[in-house]
């Protein structure tokens, strides 16, 4: 196998070490050696402008322009090349001195001393390459970071123009919307005439379908409230467990149509949480209606756990479950994880979230498909 070429600059006014050294490190197998000889600073720099070296081995003590003289302009022209100081000077501060201004290393010149320059040069070699490897990948690492930066503000500027849009149009749609619902409530209470029973299954239909667009026109101003650093909180001192029973009790009826238990699983005290009664109530009326709008049979359970600092929430159920490889997924906005098609906005679950992150607290699900759903969620006292 051939060996890698090494071109080496050597800056030595002494000519009797200057052999020595070039006949050190032809017989060293490291590297084959193509080294050029010069024996002032004022050469090596004029070298230097008309070739290119990997590697300089320049003496300290030079006549006319010193070697740390030398050092400081080869700096100055920002050449790219490490540079190993020969010195005899045994002052610890004149090598804190060179390194300082700027040489890779430094070989005192004792007795001998030529032999260590070919370990020294693998040395510095390798360090440099290594040095010059770390550089590359840093500025590699500071543009991706600025390509992401920049892709990062272009989504970021996406995002609040969407935002902006739906917020937009959902203000646009609630106006149109309360008035058909208030012209729709005239005519189902007789004031436009008497309405007779299959104009009344009618109107029925309607009322279910502005129902569903009103929880929709709802959600979507909570999202765009809660995405825009908008929605506030106005916490009090609440007991948790009177909430959640005024919850249970909104679904009794729900619940017994479709024969499913309701479950409560409560401490025998009062568990006082700081948050904000409604936006509670909301995920409550979130978990618990997804809950049973998932159950065909079986029992939700709706449980409290008094814990040391924090009030702990488990609505459970025995409904269709979430396969394991899209439980990620359930609190994704508009997403729906479940093959089964059942009325809703999809933001239920993302709204509930947002809200209980907003009071500082957790919440996560365990489920598993066909096996039903836990969720549980954690609110500071």
């Amino acid at each position: 196998m051939s060996k890698e070429k090494l071109r080496v600059l050597m800056v030595e006014d002494n000519p009797t070490d200057a052999l020595i050294s070039k006949k050190r490190l032809q017989r060293d197998d490291a590297f084959e050696y193509d080294i050029t000889h010069v024996v002032s600073g004022e050469d090596g720099l004029l070298t230097l402008e008309k070739h290119s070296f990997d590697i300089m081995l320049l003496d300290y003590n030079l006549p006319k322009k010193s070697g740390l003289e030398t050092l400081r302009e080869i700096k100055a022209k920002n050449i790219e090349m490490p540079i190993v100081m020969i010195t005899g000077q045994g002052d610890e501060q004149v090598a804190v001195t060179l390194i300082k201004e700027g040489a890779f290393d430094y070989l005192p010149k004792r007795d001998g001393y030529e032999d260590s320059i070919p370990l020294m040069i693998r040395k510095t070699i390798a360090e440099f390459r290594a040095k010059l490897e770390r550089e590359n990948l840093q500025k590699e690492i500071a543009l991706k970071k600025e390509e992401l930066e920049k892709t990062n503000a272009k989504l970021m500027e996406l995002d609040k123009m969407k935002s902006d849009f739906v917020a937009n149009v959902v203000h646009e749609l609630r106006t149109p919307l309360t008035i058909i619902r208030g012209n729709l409530d005239n005519i189902d209470k007789g004031f436009a005439g008497e309405v007779q029973p299959q104009q009344k299954d009618i109107l029925g239909d309607i009322f279910r379908v502005i129902n569903r667009l009103s929880r929709l026109v709802n959600d979507l101003l909570d999202i765009s409230k809660i995405e825009s650093g908008k929605m506030e909180l106005n916490k009090e001192s609440l007991d948790i467990v009177t909430l959640a029973g005024e919850a249970v009790k909104t679904f009794e009826v729900l619940a017994g149509s479709k024969k499913i238990g309701l479950i409560k699983e409560f401490p025998n005290k009062a568990v006082t949480v700081n948050a904000d009664k409604d936006k509670l109530t909301q995920v409550f009326i979130n978990l618990m209606g997804n809950a049973i709008k998932f159950t065909d049979k079986g029992n939700v359970v709706v449980r409290i756990i008094d814990l040391q600092k924090e009030a702990q929430v488990e609505i459970q159920d025995t409904g269709s479950g979430i396969p394991l490889d899209q439980v990620d997924k359930i609190f994704d906005k508009f997403v729906r994880v479940v093959a089964e098609k059942k009325e809703g906005t999809g933001l239920g679950l993302p709204i509930a979230k947002d809200i209980i992150v907003l009071h500082k607290g957790r919440i996560r699900v365990e489920s598993e498909s066909g096996k039903g759903s836990r969720f549980i969620f954690v609110i500071p006292k």
